[in-house]
């Protein structure tokens, strides 16, 4: 019982780290768009961002209510985000 408190302790605090350090990336390549204005940069922010909240959504859900059905959505509706998100990015890099 102790250990599973632990382990979904450790799971929401890393993902509120990855949440912080994924909107920081977000916002630092936001202010390089507004400088340069190039909509590669923009593309890669949106990218960025799916990929990030697909990564957490897991975690949400398990916070939210740790039914089974929620805990098996949430990981395929995160793969799916995920996969989005990598694809907008690469759309950004080789579009230039």
């Amino acid at each position: 019982m102790v250990l599973e408190t632990n382990f979904a302790l450790i799971q929401q605090v890393l993902a509120l780290i990855t949440l912080f350090l994924g909107g920081a990336l977000i916002i630092f390549i936001y202010d390089a768009y507004r400088v340069v204005r190039q909509p590669t940069l923009l593309y890669f922010t949106a990218g960025l961002f799916l990929l990030v909240v697909g990564i957490v959504i897991p975690d949400i859900a398990a916070l939210a209510d740790p039914a089974a059905a929620l805990t098996y959505w949430s990981a395929v509706i995160s793969r799916i985000l995920a996969i989005l998100g990598i694809g907008v990015m690469n759309f950004a890099v080789l579009r230039g």
